[in-house]
């Protein structure tokens, strides 16, 4: 047996079975979980997660156990997750803006730019397959570039989810080993993704001071960096690298880098935290070829700070309070952008 009932979203509702003994199961087989015991399972304010097959089983001593399967639909308004909120192309190139979306009843898709409908085109082709909804742009010109929004209606409400087309370059991303492996310079090395030759990269690099009691950034050196010219035909990603010199031994440093192409600037990249090498501290060749990540603001990894203690070889008391020190202020760096402990 089996039959089906619906909810709105955010409801209070209860299914009731009789007789005297018997409980409730979600799925079936192996995925099943026994989830409540008595004739009434209450469901307090219904979310569409727990939208599905719901069992009963009611046993009174007498006989075989009986059950009876109920179908939960839970309606509820549009709720819209779009796969990237920034997208970069170029002028000539082919983009894809994609949102997910998830209502019942099936809700109804439109694409707008700016504050104008969007209507298909040869070059502006929208799909569909199952919740994910696609607008495809092709041979991208200027006009393409700006704000995009995907709107979901159905009749339980609206919901809207916005994303950005720009040729503007991408952000920074850094691939650096953490160590240095000089005492006096460091060599910072990154990637920037843009379809149009860069004109400008500003780099920003600071000590980062530290004693016992609390931690302070020193003040920001500045720099203008001008791109190697490159041709159309290259890949879009730009590698660039440049040499900080005069820097102290053993010193903590974080560093940032935006870049310019013609449609302006990017937004500035992630902090890119760097230690110089000190003469008096052995590095081994593994923990040198540490890659740092610029997906976080803050890159001290709970892997890296335990497995740094471990095997670096300090030759003196004072490197070993000094390094101790450093890793420390990384480590809480770390947690307190909830990067773990």
């Amino acid at each position: 047996m089996s039959s089906s009932i619906f909810y709105k979203s955010g409801s209070k509702n209860s299914c009731q079975c009789l007789p005297k003994y018997n409980m409730f199961e979600t799925g079936a087989g192996k995925s099943s979980a026994r989830i409540g015991d008595g004739p009434i399972l209450t469901l307090e304010k219904v979310e569409r997660q727990q939208a599905g097959i719901y069992q009963c089983t009611a046993d009174n001593g007498v006989g075989d156990p009986v059950s009876v399967d109920i179908r939960l639909d839970v309606l509820y308004p549009p709720d819209i997750q779009v796969e990237k909120s920034w997208i970069h192309s170029g002028e000539g190139f082919e983009a894809k803006l994609v949102c997910i979306v998830y209502a019942d009843p099936v809700a109804t898709v439109s694409w707008y730019q700016n504050s104008f409908l969007i209507q298909s085109t040869d070059r502006r082709i929208m799909s569909s397959r199952g919740n994910r909804h696609t607008l495809t742009i092709r041979d991208i010109q200027q006009e393409d570039f700006g704000n995009y929004s995907c709107v979901a209606d159905n009749s339980l409400g609206r919901s809207r989810k916005y994303m950005e087309l720009s040729g503007r370059p991408g952000p920074a991303e850094f691939y650096s080993p953490k160590w240095g492996r000089l005492s006096d310079s460091y060599n910072l090395t990154w990637k920037i993704d843009s379809y149009p030759p860069l004109e400008e990269v500003r780099l920003l690099y600071r000590r980062v001071l530290m004693n016992d009691t609390f931690q302070q950034p020193g003040r920001w050196h500045d720099f203008i960096l001008t791109p190697e010219r490159r041709p159309a035909s290259e890949p879009l990603t730009h590698i660039m690298s440049y040499t900080i010199k005069n820097l102290v031994p053993g010193a903590y440093y974080e560093a940032i880098v935006q870049a310019k192409n013609r449609y302006g600037w990017n937004e500035v990249s992630d902090i890119f935290q760097f230690i110089v090498a000190s003469n008096s501290i052995d590095i081994p060749p593994e923990e040198s070829e540490v890659v740092a990540s610029s997906k976080s603001r803050h890159n001290a990894s709970p892997s890296l700070c335990r497995r740094s203690s471990q095997h670096l070889m300090l030759r003196t008391a004072f490197n070993a309070a000094l390094f101790s020190l450093g890793m420390n202020y990384l480590c809480q760096r770390s947690r307190q952008f909830g990067l773990g402990g």
